[in-house]
């Protein structure tokens, strides 16, 4: 019965299928052996079928040999397929870039013999009985590497597991433009991980350097669209080859896509207002054009926080140069922006005109339930609010309006013990904006612009007698990337709110 493990199908996870083989000599090791034990596993990969086979000697108690990919019949790839060849043929063919790699049919890749012989750049011994499925991953991680190569270098895949539709390779065009800054043609790591946050779909370092290993398979530092569009064919089809962290990262990636492919478009929104301006009646509506059908939506929940080009949307509450203090009704239905009251009065800013535009972020929410530590001994609270943005650009914006900005920093203001975040941004369409991308941009541009905010929120609420506002961290205005992980954040406790259908505070 220890002849074979075989019939191991798509309906099982690659991790089960190693699993078994790993028991399989496991178990065999324990016998006294008279003669040379094999166990084989058949992998179905696609429409075809991959076979592995471990050695077990007579005895028991030496190591098997190393899983060998069976030669004596092809691993077919659609019309690419493996043949047995000897490992330094087949790494003379991958360097020289044979017409194996570079044909449309029935061509032989870069084949592969393990056994004490060399598997891509490294040498493979005998295993242990806890090492078994290690070879295992390590084959189908050197097959996955030459059908990727197979790939980028023309080679038709015409199994229907490896079709890539054409709105997909579209799609995927769009995501990698967004990440290729500087139109050259390639990306980095730094510029994949930069890619992933504005679009909702943040890595940490370890999950970016492991992603871009998975696509720069030659371990050049920079991937191509025609890396990216290999890997993304090979990540999902149904073959189900790839690793658990592979598969996390697929996950990922496709959720980037649905953001992509379900894109916000601005100009299918409108506002209207109900009342009249300077009344507590007044309201201002945010209504979306549907596909023909005009839906009255809310600003805070269904304007999303990321654009499609990887900015973030920015609701304008009270313009530059002028005082009204209109805000997001978050207690309301469908939160329309109104002017606040206290007392039954409607309140403006005492202290003078505004001199930026000031607005809040959509989707995002300063969770009074967390605590945040800003370099003080005290935590404080968030404030219950969308987290709050201040766009410094020379245009003014109108109330309602929501704008496309770059975002350049953050102050960690304290109010009342509460953290009050203000994000720093500019308008996507200001003249400055080209040359503006950071908050250090922004100092040698406008140099008094941070310290004017500064001093601007500090003291605008001592015009009612309340006492001055504090700031954290050394009252430093942080980063952009602290001011996107704050946001991001928020953004979470956005979510959280909203999972149970919470649409008001």
């Amino acid at each position: 019965n220890w002849e074979s493990v075989g019939g191991v199908g798509n309906d099982q996870t690659m991790d089960e299928a190693l699993g078994l083989i790993a028991d399989a000599v496991k178990s065999a090791r324990a016998l006294k052996l008279d003669s040379t034990l094999s166990v084989t596993l058949q992998r179905a990969v696609g429409d075809n079928q991959l076979t592995f086979a471990v050695q077990v000697p007579p005895g028991g108690a030496t190591e098997p040999v190393a899983p060998t990919l069976g030669r004596r019949s092809s691993v077919q790839f659609g019309q690419a397929h493996v043949v047995g060849v000897e490992p330094s043929e087949a790494r003379a063919r991958a360097m020289a870039g044979s017409p194996g790699l570079g044909g449309r049919s029935n061509t032989e890749l870069d084949a592969l013999a393990i056994g004490g012989q060399m598997v891509g750049d490294r040498r493979v011994s005998g295993l242990s009985e806890s090492g078994a499925a290690d070879e295992v991953n390590r084959l189908i991680a050197e097959i996955e590497r030459l059908k990727r190569k197979a790939l980028s270098r023309g080679v038709n895949l015409t199994s229907h597991h490896e079709d890539v539709p054409a709105e997909d390779v579209t799609r995927l065009r769009a995501v990698f433009a967004l990440a290729d800054t500087t139109g050259a043609g390639y990306i980095n790591v730094n510029e994949l991980q930069a890619l992933h946050q504005p679009l909702g779909e943040p890595l940490t370092d370890d999950e970016a350097q492991d992603a871009f290993r998975r696509i720069d398979v030659n371990q050049s530092g920079d991937i191509s669209f025609d890396d990216f569009l290999a890997w993304f064919t090979l990540a999902h089809s149904r073959s189900g080859i790839l690793s658990k962290k592979g598969q996390a990262y697929n996950r990922r990636f496709k959720k980037l896509m649905a953001r992509i492919e379900g894109a916000f478009d601005l100009k299918n929104l409108s506002v209207s207002s109900t009342g009249q301006e300077g009344t507590l009646e007044y309201r201002v509506n945010f209504h979306y054009n549907d596909n023909g059908v005009l839906k009255r939506i809310s600003p805070w929940h269904d304007i999303p926080l990321y654009a499609q080009d990887g900015n973030l949307h920015f609701i304008c509450e009270v313009p530059k140069w002028s005082r009204k203090k209109f805000e997001i009704a978050t207690g309301e239905e469908f939160n329309p922006i109104k002017q606040d009251t206290k007392n039954g009065k409607l309140r403006e800013y005492n202290h003078g005109d505004m001199l930026f535009n000031y607005g809040a972020f959509p989707q995002t929410w300063e969770d009074p339930k967390h605590k945040t530590d800003v370099g003080e001994k005290e935590l404080h609270k968030g404030d219950n609010d969308p987290i709050d943005g201040v766009e410094v650009g020379t245009l003014q914006l109108r109330s309602g309006s929501v704008t496309k900005v770059k975002v350049l920093g953050v102050l960690a203001m304290i109010d009342d013990h509460e953290t009050d975040w203000k994000v720093f941004c500019i308008s996507v369409e200001d003249p400055y904006a080209p040359r503006i991308n950071s908050i250090d941009d922004l100092d040698r541009i406008f140099p008094n612009m941070v310290p004017t905010v500064r001093e601007w929120f500090r003291i605008y609420k001592t015009a009612d007698g309340k006492p001055e506002n504090k700031f954290g961290f050394g009252e430093r205005a942080l980063d952009r990337e602290f001011a996107l992980n704050t946001i991001d954040q928020t953004h979470q406790f956005w979510k959280s709110l909203t999972l149970s259908g919470q649409k008001t505070v």
